[in-house]
Order: structure tokens, then sequence, then C-alpha cells
């Protein structure tokens, strides 16, 4: 005869018991804050002066007012305005230095045109607020 092996489950005697053991390894959420409304939105293509997507080398830039992002794009690349909500007010502008420094090259407003940098290479871009 085999010796019968017999397993121990824990039986709470009440809901409150139960929940304090399973809740008590639980840590609060961090307080989440949603990200604000995109509004502006450039794509930098380092592979080619066309914006051709297929040649690879895409790089983002998503608005943020007077924000500035080193994005480093050669003078053989090109860019690309996605979306501009307020095209009277922003305008597409790359840095010949990193930290929107040194000279700044105005790409403009206008959305679905590509740009190409025809040898000046770009090292950081902002959304310039026009006045």
């Amino acid at each position: 005869m085999r010796p019968c092996t017999v397993l121990f489950l824990p039986i709470f005697t009440s809901l409150s018991a139960a929940t304090t053991t399973t809740t008590s390894s639980v840590s609060p959420s961090p307080t989440l804050v949603p990200d604000e409304p995109v509004i502006f939105d450039a794509k930098f293509f380092t592979a080619n002066a066309n914006c051709n997507w297929t040649t690879g080398g895409v790089r983002v830039f998503i608005y943020g007012w007077g924000s500035c992002q080193n994005i480093a794009v050669p003078g053989t690349g090109s860019a690309l305005l996605s979306w501009n909500q307020w095209p009277n007010n922003l305008t597409l502008t790359g840095w010949t230095e990193t930290n929107c420094k040194g000279r700044a090259v105005p790409f403009g407003s206008t959305i679905r045109r590509c740009v190409p940098l025809n040898g000046t290479a770009i090292a950081s871009w902002s959304d310039y607020l026009v006045n």
C-alpha cells in the first residue's frame, strides 16, 4: 500500500482575512498624467533629399512650444512637416549647432512639402514661434 500525500490549503474564516493576505504586497500605481495633444510634427530623412520613406533613416520631431530637439540630419537629407495646427504661428526651423544655437535655417510652415537640406547639415530643430 502506498502512503497518501495530503495537501494543506489554508481556509480563510472571513473574506477580510483573504483580502488582507492577497493585497498586502500590492503597491499603489503612480498617478498618470496624459500627454499634451500633438500640434506640430515633422519627419527628417537622413538618407535622402526627397523624403523617401523606403530608404530608411527617418527621424521624428513632435511638438512642444519652443521646444528644441537635437536631431542631426546631414546636408544630403531632407525635412517634411507632417502636421502644423498653427501654420500662422509655428514654423519648422533647423539650427546648425546643437541646442538650437548657431545659424537658424527656416523651413516654413507648409505641411506635406519636402524640403531638401541642399548641403546644410542641421544639428537641432525647433518649432519656431513666428511673431
